[in-house]
């Protein structure tokens, strides 16, 4: 086929895509569907011992709601949760998006600077949180709101419903997720009730999930395919089985679940965990449906995965787009690809040029449609550069990733373009981790990099000593010091695991940092 009829083609079948209806409003949805559980008398989450019906879950999300209102807090506000993982976290979450406030997520685990350079990056209104002083040693810079404590919801009344706002629109933001910047700062994606919608749906109809769907929730509330595990069985009148903040990381803790609650179909993790969990010996669980994102899947733990569970999903997509664009069934003895695209998304490969490639060739993939994130909170020029308009009018958002594209909408995954990397499900850009290490005065300039694979996976922190370091005392003390400075800004899975101190770090004829002879080195 020549290359004026190849993107002839492309636009056909592009034109025929976008006429493809759009997901229904997500507060009425949601609230349809919580009310329909709730009468049928249904549990919807379960934590420990504790079991929460969806009355006593409608009880607590119109009392959280009362608190938001009685706060001046309207829709377009913005507040931060910070809330241990417990029902109390899930109340919260469904009133801020009945209410049309957008809200932010502040991971009780994250150290206190990283908690307070997202609350003024995102210039909170407020933040909500259990308890009435857990905020103290953190200092935000805005009110703080106690949420209702657990042991009240056996005492909560059982005929409220939730108020949706009469404000909500489809370009409402639903939440902002903020993730690694190259700046030294993170940055904050913008995620609008809408591109939530069109995810949830796709997502649900991809699956074939319905009530007697029973989620195994342990991701991170930090990482933005916790929404798919919060939301999906809710919206389906199922059950969600909430980890602690203890056992949610702990491969021995999730395999005890498993074993102990053997009606539990369905678990989403990132390729690393899963390897863990297997390596407990956890020998599988009947019925089970496992989605696994985030990284790379290599061919032997799916086929690990295969022979444990029902069904294999690979999930791929950046937080831009809204959790996941592609979601693909593994299928046995089958190459692992990317692919599949949900409904309300598409992608394209684009060469250098932005032109589509034919079948078969390489570039960088792109995303369009319905869920595409409204941009960075108060970025323009990283939002310009990474979304692109262009003249017939299709909104795109570049993700950087390096694939070939092969036939049926399937794509073959190579890596990054640029200096973000993946490690354990995380986005990393390297950069904001040199950032915070040049602004070291023991540093004089830093390159990091990502080495090793799998479990083995770790960050490397090359360094050359700076000025005013002085006598500081040896490698392995500033080590420590290094480590302990990092600690305070940056969530573990950032912290490097080595540190390798240099005369000088190696350049390239251009003087940029050699970061292949690093690696090599």
């Amino acid at each position: 086929m020549s290359a004026t009829n190849h993107r002839a083609k492309f636009r056909a079948e592009l034109r025929a895509e976008l006429r493809a209806e759009t997901a229904p409003d997500l507060a009425p949805m949601l609230e349809a569907a919580l009310i329909e559980a709730a009468e049928s008398g249904r549990v919807a989450i379960d934590f420990g011992e504790q079991s929460i019906s969806y009355r006593q879950l409608l009880a607590a999300v119109s009392r959280v709601q009362q608190q938001l209102n009685q706060a001046g807090l309207q829709p377009g506000n913005r507040v931060g949760i910070h809330v241990e993982r417990s029902p109390a976290l899930i109340a919260t979450l469904l009133a801020c998006l009945f209410s049309g406030v957008a809200f932010v997520l502040l991971d009780p685990l994250f150290p206190a600077g990283r908690l307070r350079d997202i609350a003024e990056e995102a210039q909170l209104d407020a933040v909500l949180e259990t308890g009435g002083d857990a905020s103290a040693p953190i200092g935000f810079c805005c009110p703080v709101l106690s949420v209702e404590p657990e042991g009240e919801w056996p005492l909560l009344a059982g005929n409220a419903a939730p108020m949706c706002s009469p404000l909500l629109r489809p370009h409402t933001t639903a939440y902002m997720m903020f993730t690694s910047g190259s700046t030294g700062k993170p940055k904050g994606v913008v995620i609008s009730h809408q591109a939530l919608s069109t995810f949830l749906c796709a997502a649900l109809a991809r699956l074939n999930l319905d009530a007697g769907c029973h989620w195994l929730l342990i991701t991170t509330i930090a990482f933005d395919i916790s929404m798919l595990e919060i939301f999906a069985p809710l919206l389906v009148g199922g059950r969600l089985r909430l980890t602690s903040s203890e056992e949610h990381k702990d491969p021995h803790a999730v395999a005890a679940i498993l074993a102990r609650y053997p009606s539990v179909n369905t678990l989403q993790a990132t390729p690393t965990f899963w390897r863990m969990l297997v390596n407990t010996g956890w020998q599988g669980q009947t019925g089970l449906t496992a989605l696994t994102g985030g990284e790379a899947l290599d061919g032997g733990l799916a086929q690990q995965l295969l022979s444990r569970c029902a069904e294999l999903w690979n999930c791929y997509g950046p937080t831009e787009a809204t959790v996941w664009s592609l979601m693909s069934q593994v299928q046995p003895d089958q190459p692992i690809t990317i692919g599949r695209s949900l409904a309300g998304y598409g992608h394209l490969v684009l060469d250098d040029n932005d032109q589509p490639v034919a079948v078969g060739q390489e570039g960088e993939l792109c995303i369009y449609g319905d869920a595409l994130s409204d941009g960075y909170w108060q970025r323009a020029d990283l939002t310009a550069r990474q979304f692109i308009t262009r003249s017939d009018g299709l909104r795109y958002y570049r993700t950087g990733d390096h694939v070939r594209r092969l036939a049926d909408d399937s794509y073959q995954y190579f890596g990054r373009l640029d200096g973000q990397v993946k490690l354990r499900g995380y986005r990393i850009e390297l950069g904001e981790i040199e950032a915070r290490l040049r602004g070291l005065a023991a540093v004089r300039d830093a390159a990091v990099t990502l080495e090793g694979e799998g479990e083995q996976a770790t960050l490397v922190a090359y360094l050359e000593q700076g000025e005013r370091s002085g006598n500081s005392g040896s490698p392995e003390m500033t080590r420590l010091q290094l480590r302990k400075a990092l600690s305070a800004h940056l969530p573990g899975y950032m912290i490097p695991g080595r540190f390798v101190w240099l005369a000088r770090l190696p350049t390239t004829a251009s003087g940029k940092v050699d970061r292949k002879q690093l690696a090599v080195g």
